[in-house]
């Protein structure tokens, strides 16, 4: 069973951007990590993907500099990006995206309550 994302309370502090954006792009793929082995009785390995570099069309910012287009990395993760995945993405000051799943992570509805909050 996948686990669910981090808390966004837990997220949010590190995000330098939030954008409402689209993957045009990937410039480049890392190594595929090892293969991780499933523990007796798992139903998933929890395998990770290979880390990523992506070129993002920001549609909007919801926090951060306003920007139209973004390069950022997404790291060795439990999911894949390719051109058209887009939602919301969380991204720190070095643009690498935050959240366990990516733009997938977390809602548009629960990133505004959340900066609503803070």
């Amino acid at each position: 069973m996948a686990k669910p994302p981090e808390p966004i309370e837990d997220v949010l502090p590190r995000a330098t951007w939030i954008v409402d954006a689209e993957v045009t792009e990937v410039l480049k793929t890392g190594s595929a990590p090892p293969k991780a082995e499933a523990a007796p009785g798992a139903t998933s390995t929890g395998q990770k993907t290979a880390a990523q570099t992506v070129k993002l069309k920001v549609k909007r910012v919801l926090k951060g500099q306003d920007v139209a287009e973004l390069v950022v990395e997404k790291p060795e993760a439990g999911y894949a990006l390719k051109a058209g995945n887009h939602g919301p993405f969380l991204i720190d000051s070095t643009k690498t995206i935050l959240g366990r799943y990516g733009p997938d992570s977390y809602s548009f509805e629960r990133i505004q309550k959340a900066l609503a909050a803070s």
